[in-house]
């Protein structure tokens, strides 16, 4: 008779605590660890490698079967299926038969005990599964008008190698123009043939796919599906659906998160959803026929905007923040200083991002960047168009209570990681010396570009309160007179002053304040002409309003940081930090008496209080 193996006389608790400890499974169940069944590197540099346990798999059936449930149970894997074709050719290697072979390798046992597993198909964009870098929620190789982000762009380049694809059906490179006499059509209709078979070589792979996940136990498994398609495809709703198709073979799933597009198209977006629903069974609303013939746009309209007040057009902060680096609306959230029942309601819409880090990041399934849908994001996202095509009366309405319902900051920084300034030029981390002298980097402010090309002209009048933010900039940066953004910031204020509402408007101009995660290029020594070249640039700022005002606009406010504080002496702003504080309420009354010029005295009359600082500001530590 064979001797037990020592390892196996021990108790199932002790056994436990070896696996753990050569790596099977982590010791914080909350913080399981994250593997590539491909065997690719994850670049999670604190949790071991499977090769530190793969000879414990293979000692023994008994301890293979025991260790092999805990792996699969306790830790969440992912699977590429463009991995599968990233290994070094050579001669005598052949491509392996299945993309998505290591599905196949796993054991029906194996299948059974998986509780996380994410398909990517494919990506357009990084899925956040590499390292740390799944700390950002935005595509780290996303473009702007200023450039990369420095630092997301380091990560996605160490971490995020080989990762990115081009969009299912996409064409695989800009289509030239073609000469006299080419046919253009016969050659597009035969691009669109091709990139659509492959389309479909990848859905028969992911048929089988689903077909052998159908040994996994009801109940138990977090499927992630991520295939981003390219939604101005002619095939692209047709492709969506084959994609979530598959997905009925597969037994009741513990949770579905699914992603059909790097970008947010509302079609692919109900795809998405519905998929969700139905494979979870989640209950639709029961419907109930009304007893009248009444109707939202039947009744008045007081209160047709007071119930649109209760709809996504209010944000949970009553604050919404546009991004030029972004090019869309974002929310930021704060609950240290709410009240018990407002901290809970506003908590419904925490960043998912930071919900899922709370229990391991397993990427990015969030429905404001991306075509996707979860039970997990609970972030604020704009009205989609549905509202706004019921009928004209109510489109309007909902313009109305969006824009007059809640306070707009408009700024330059990324809303993730939401400490990244705009890019000013290249420079080294360990720069030494005076500051690189760069001018404004662009030739409009994102102002001037919200207020002329996102918000639509007749709903100009409907703001109420509008902030405009200024990143730090290094001395000569900062905008000047006769510059063209100058310029056109001018122009676009004479061309505000007969389309808004300025006795109801309220503007509060910001110039944001570094903070400890500013570049220390932002940080180093300046000069008194350096400190007064900035103090002329915040007075043209200042300045540019004053049309405003005397057209009767409602309140002004400014927040500016003393350019004295990094004169002198280096990081000696602690230690002056009183009479900092002084001087930045010297500039502000300053700035507000410029514009505001007799009326100043009636801001604080009768007791009145400028508005609480944006939860934007507190968000990015732009205030010291």
């Amino acid at each position: 008779m064979e001797e037990l193996s020592p390892l196996l006389r021990l108790t199932p608790l002790v056994r436990r605590r070896i696996y753990c400890f050569v790596g099977v499974a982590s010791w914080d169940p909350l913080a399981p660890h994250k593997f590539d069944l491909h065997g690719r590197d994850t670049g999670v540099t604190e949790q071991p490698k499977a090769s530190t346990f793969h000879g414990l798999l293979l000692s023994c059936r008994v301890i293979y079967t025991e260790a092999a449930a805990l792996l699969y149970s306790a830790n969440r894997f992912v699977l590429h299926y463009a991995h599968a074709h990233a290994h070094v050719a050579g001669p005598g290697l052949s491509e392996p038969p299945e993309p998505l072979a290591p599905l196949f390798a796993l054991t029906a046992a194996s299948l059974a005990s998986l509780t996380s597993l994410t398909i990517v198909l494919n990506q357009a964009s990084c899925h956040h599964h590499f390292g740390f870098a799944g700390y950002y929620s935005s595509c780290c190789l996303d473009r702007n008008d200023t450039g990369p982000g420095l630092v997301a762009s380091w990560l996605c380049e160490r971490h995020h190698a080989g990762a990115h694809r081009l969009p299912l059906l996409a064409p695989p490179s800009p289509v030239e123009p073609k000469g006299d006499g080419d046919d253009t059509d016969t050659d597009t209709n035969s691009d669109n043939d091709a990139q659509y078979a492959a389309a479909q070589l990848l859905l028969a792979v992911w048929h089988s796919a689903a077909a052998r996940l159908s040994h996994i136990t009801s109940g138990r498994l977090d499927l992630g599906l991520v295939c981003d398609i390219d939604p101005q495809h002619e095939r692209a709703l047709e492709v969506a659906r084959s994609v979530i198709t598959p997905l009925t073979l597969i037994p009741r799933l513990r949770d579905l998160y699914i992603r059909l597009c790097k970008t947010i198209d509302p079609r692919l977006q109900r795809v998405a959803q519905d998929a969700v629903s139905q494979v979870l069974r989640i209950p639709a609303a029961p419907y109930s026929r009304p007893p009248t013939r009444t109707t939202l746009t039947s009744l008045p309209r007081e209160l047709r905007l007071r119930i649109l007040e209760y709809t996504d057009l209010i944000t949970p902060s009553r604050e919404v923040t546009w991004s030029r680096q972004d090019r869309g609306y974002v929310i930021f959230y704060r609950d240290s200083e709410q009240s018990a029942p407002d901290r809970k309601y506003r908590q419904q819409f925490s960043p998912c991002l930071s919900s899922q880090l709370a229990r391991t990041f397993i990427g990015c399934f969030c429905r404001r960047r991306h075509t996707a849908f979860s039970r997990t994001c609970t972030c604020w996202a704009p009205p989609g168009p549905a509202l706004f095509l019921v009928c004209r009366s109510l489109c309007q309405d909902a313009q109305l209570t969006f824009f007059s319902g809640n306070h707009f900051i408009i700024h330059d920084y990324k809303a993730d990681p939401s400490w990244e300034v705009p890019f000013l030029g290249r420079w080294e981390t360990d720069h030494q010396g005076p500051a690189p002298r760069y001018d404004y980097p662009s030739e409009r402010f994102a102002a001037s570009q919200f207020l002329r090309e996102v918000i639509p002209r007749h709903c100009l009048a409907y703001l109420h309160f509008l902030e405009l933010v200024f990143p730090p900039y290094l001395p000569h940066s900062w905008p000047r007179a006769g510059q063209p953004a100058m310029q056109d910031w001018l122009a676009t204020v004479d061309w505000l002053q007969d389309k808004i509402n300025a006795p109801g408007l309220t503007i509060r101009l910001v110039g944001a304040d570094v903070s400890c995660f500013s570049p220390d290029v932002y940080k180093t020594t300046i000069t008194i002409a350096d400190a007064e070249a900035i103090t002329r640039s915040y007075e043209e700022l200042w300045g540019s309003l004053k049309p405003l005002a005397d057209n009767g606009l409602a309140r002004f406010y400014a927040h500016f940081p003393c350019p004295w504080q990094f004169f002198g002496t280096s990081r000696n702003y602690l230690k002056r930090w009183k009479w900092l504080k002084a001087q930045r309420q010297v500039l502000k009354e300053r700035a507000e008496r410029l514009v505001m010029g007799d009326r100043y005295e009636e801001l604080y009359a009768n007791g009145r209080e400028e508005p609480h600082e944006s939860f934007w500001t507190w968000t990015h530590y732009a205030q010291a």
